[in-house]
């Protein structure tokens, strides 16, 4: 069934790339119903989220998928089969700036832990961390870059950081090292660069936890977005 869906997050995985978004069907738990698209056989790629002038669709954009029937398998039961046509995928429409003002704190999850504990029933999530820090770094020898974020949310907070493959937040944390082969930013700095911040969470293939969304509000601006993936 054609389904407009919003794209909340993406991840660069092994063998291709993963997405989750929600669509306009009501949840009782989250408001609106998460799904993860998957293909029937083989891993998504960078062609199945392009559009026909050649971007990758971006976090906060609406877009058209053929969903088909669910294929949860606890915790990921938000999975479901899409149908990807031969042609670019359909954009729909994007975020505005007062669009994200009005969606995103109404749509916090209010029981993470369904994620986030020892026997998680769910695989994705979006929290506004109470306080939250970044942490990028490169290694010259191995040229591995690395995103962090370490949020906390009440009581939970993770000491070492929880890593990031949101490509746009990476892209953005590497126009902002330069040169540099660590930088690390605080809360008040981080909220003065970028505002309000709300992450998307999601368990990985191995059920560890992992940044697939990073959004501000307002937006926050990259020098290109060209190559992300």
């Amino acid at each position: 069934m054609l389904t407009d869906v919003l794209v909340l997050g993406m991840a660069r995985t092994r063998n291709g790339l993963s997405i989750a978004g929600m669509t306009t069907e009501p949840d009782p738990i989250t408001g609106l119903r998460w799904v993860r698209p998957i293909k029937a056989s083989g891993q998504l790629t960078v062609d199945d989220v392009r559009y026909d002038d050649g971007a990758i669709v971006r976090l906060g954009d609406v877009v058209q998928l053929d969903l088909g029937e669910p294929q949860p398998e606890p915790p990921f039961v938000e999975q479901v089969v899409a149908s990807w046509g031969q042609g670019p995928l359909p954009f729909i429409r994007e975020l505005t700036d007062a669009r994200r003002q009005a969606f995103f704190p109404k749509h916090i999850d209010p029981a993470p832990t369904e994620i986030l504990g020892r026997q998680p029933l769910r695989s994705v999530c979006l929290i506004k961390p109470d306080s939250v820090e970044a942490l990028f770094s490169f290694d010259e020898e191995t040229q591995r870059f690395e995103a962090r974020l370490m949020p906390r949310i009440g009581r939970l907070r993770s000491e070492d950081g929880v890593p990031v493959f949101d490509p746009y937040w990476r892209r953005w944390g590497q126009e902002r090292m330069g040169e540099e082969e660590y930088l690390e930013l605080d809360h008040d700095t981080l909220h003065g660069m970028v505002g309000e911040i709300f992450v998307v969470l999601a368990l990985s293939p191995r059920g560890k936890p992992q940044v697939i969304g990073v959004h501000t509000v307002p937006g926050y601006q990259l020098t290109s977005d060209e190559d992300v993936l």
